[in-house]
């Protein structure tokens, strides 16, 4: 099954992806279609989740699409008018973008009519706009956790790293307790919860996988070429 929807997937979203990771001037730009369906595809594979899983790789997608414009390509000042008119504030400032970052701006409306029409064939679509709030507060670049405890600490890498990775241990801990204990929430998401926790793991704990996707393509064949039978 999994093998199955992973090819269906992938056929869906390619044409979406290639009308806008070919046919736009986005060179700088992961491309990581089969990485990004990967993540989501980890985090909740049911087969009645179906939708649920085309609208998250979308959403994946273009975060990541907006990351490497704020990190590797935009000016300070395209930044700033780009998250400005992506929290629609100033008008004007999607009028001042040049043409590139006008095309990621409508990128991420057209994502939107996109969900809009998909969830509204099935139900109401209210959660659209929690999923715009929470879309707006991803944007932009942050400094690593290892930067800011080095900063604040005035500690090396080395120091700040071995710190971290206490922490992460500390965490994991709390997660498996947490999992043990009733709770108010349904199964499904506490285990969706579980699951990104884990995919970030697995994508980040020896590296930055993401990026440089030939470190997991044992995990990618096991899962959608050679899936252990059942």
């Amino acid at each position: 099954i999994i093998w199955f929807d992973f090819f269906v997937h992938v056929y869906v979203y390619s044409w979406w992806w290639g009308s806008i990771y070919e046919a736009t001037d986005f060179p700088y730009v992961r491309d990581r279609l089969v990485e990004s369906y990967y993540g989501i595809n980890s985090i909740f594979f049911e087969p009645k989740y179906r939708l649920g899983r085309i609208i998250a790789t979308k959403f994946w997608l273009v975060i990541t699409i907006l990351d490497d414009t704020y990190d590797n390509y935009a000016t300070y000042e395209e930044v700033r008018s780009l998250t400005e008119a992506i929290d629609g504030l100033d008008a004007r400032a999607l009028q001042e973008l040049p043409d590139s970052m006008k095309r990621v701006h409508r990128i991420i409306l057209d994502m939107y009519d996109d969900f809009e029409r998909e969830v509204g064939k099935i139900g109401p679509t209210f959660g659209i706009e929690y999923f715009k709030e929470e879309f707006e507060q991803e944007r932009g670049h942050s400094a690593s956790a290892v930067e800011c405890y080095m900063e604040e600490y005035k500690a090396s890498e080395e120091e700040a790293v071995e710190f971290l990775w206490k922490k992460i241990s500390n965490a994991w801990k709390d997660v498996a307790e947490e999992c043990q204990k009733p709770s108010l929430f349904p199964v499904a998401i506490t285990e969706c919860v579980l699951n990104l926790a884990r995919l970030v793991g697995v994508l980040y704990e020896n590296g930055d996988c993401f990026t440089n996707p030939h470190l997991i393509k044992d995990h990618l064949k096991s899962l959608f070429i050679d899936p252990v039978p059942l």
